[in-house]
């Protein structure tokens, strides 16, 4: 798998406060960084500068819902390191589309710490339904596939 390619990626310094009582990153914290890469990919492709519902309701209404997140817990980190999070598009359905993350540290080089796999379904916010991907969309997210 050559995920250092993938056409997001993403930094994350881990603070001291992730750390939990068994003295390791507390396991939300991948999902955050996840999450943290997933927007960052939505950004890129549908180039809203932000994800917040408002902003999407002004515009064409239609936007991203996460229905679906799975993760793989492979390595705990420690305080000090900066998790490397890569991310892209894996699938593309009718009205949803599939979201991959690989998630690397700085201390642990190329070992993967964790995987996870996640489905986003395109929500039309005003009428409150699912929207189909147009075909202009397709072509977007295809731009991020690899």
């Amino acid at each position: 798998m050559d995920y250092k390619n993938w056409p997001i990626k993403t930094e994350i310094i881990l603070q001291w406060g992730d750390m939990d009582a068994f003295s390791h990153v507390n396991n939300i914290n991948y999902i955050k960084w996840c999450e943290t890469s997933r927007i960052e990919l939505f950004r890129e492709m549908w180039g809203k500068s932000s994800m917040v519902q408002k902003d999407i309701i002004e515009g064409d209404g239609v936007g991203p819902i996460l229905a679906n997140f799975n993760i793989n817990y492979r390595v705990a980190l420690v305080y000090p390191d900066t998790a490397i999070i890569y991310t892209t598009v894996n699938k593309i359905g009718n009205s949803s589309y599939g979201v991959e993350h690989v998630l690397c540290s700085e201390k642990n080089g190329d070992n993967i710490v964790a995987d996870a796999t996640s489905v986003i379904v395109m929500f039309d916010y005003v009428k409150n339904v699912n929207s189909k991907l147009t075909k202009e969309q397709r072509e977007k997210l295809s731009r991020f596939m690899v």
